[in-house]
């Protein structure tokens, strides 16, 4: 079984870049564009190891993601590392916090220590 990794960033080309690199390295990524787009993903997701989550998003931000994330029971305890530029507090509930830009053998690392293969 693959872990399944949600990636919310709204950045097109370094979310494919992100999800080709998890997908290298075996495991199962799924794009979001925002927030919102990511709530309509997770809920069909069977088995999801981690978040990856940018901050500064279009329709739906980081912050208000991890909210409703945690509102539902099957995810209130899904790791998410967030993974931006932004400056300021991140939410209460992450995991990590990961400063753009980062290499992705460090993203790559980080991920292995929530979703072990």
């Amino acid at each position: 079984m693959s872990h399944t990794i949600l990636v919310v960033e709204d950045e097109v080309e370094l979310c494919e870049m992100m999800c080709e690199a998890l997908e290298l390295s075996g495991y199962r990524a799924i794009a979001a564009k925002d927030g919102k787009d990511a709530l309509d993903k997770v809920s069909r997701i069977d088995s999801l190891c981690l978040v990856i989550l940018d901050l500064l998003m279009p329709e739906m931000n980081g912050w208000d993601f991890v909210e409703q994330l945690r509102t539902r029971s099957k995810f209130a305890t899904v790791p998410v590392i967030v993974h931006s530029s932004a400056a300021g507090p991140a939410p209460a509930t992450v995991a990590r916090v990961l400063k753009k830009p980062l290499p992705f053998d460090k993203l790559l690392a980080t991920v292995r220590e929530f979703c072990a293969q």
